[in-house]
């Protein structure tokens, strides 16, 4: 139905922003490595508190070997214009990953980031099923 139509859409979005950032910021000299994994989740397995304990999830993990982030910036890395590795060799706006936060919250959902500097990142997306 429609809804599922939009799901797709949202997903399929964030997706390809979060991937992109992996992209951008990979390791100089090395191939990137994206893994995805998709599951669903209890709202009470969530740590956020405003997530329905009861409720069911989409969680969507995306995690990457680039350049990562040191973890104590985990949440300026969503807002816009923020970038954490102002190296030469990477480029970007910031804008990717703004706009996957607004997505989330538009749907009612959460997106969390964990990074480990010149390991890689993880995001793990909430969305309510």
């Amino acid at each position: 139905g429609t809804h599922s139509k939009c799901f797709h859409t949202v997903t399929n979005r964030l997706l390809f922003n979060i991937i992109s950032n992996s992209i951008k910021y990979k390791q100089p000299g090395s191939a990137v490595s994206i893994q995805i994994k998709a599951s669903e989740v209890k709202g009470i397995e969530i740590k956020e508190r405003d997530a329905e304990p009861n409720g069911r999830y989409l969680k969507l993990t995306v995690s990457d070997n680039g350049l990562g982030f040191d973890q104590q910036n985990a949440n300026k890395i969503f807002n816009i214009f923020q970038r954490l590795n102002s190296s030469a060799a990477s480029k970007g706006s910031g804008i990717g990953l703004a706009i996957c936060k607004r997505i989330v919250q538009n749907h009612h959902g959460f997106i969390q980031a964990t990074g480990i500097e010149n390991k890689g990142a993880r995001f793990d997306i909430f969305l309510p099923l």
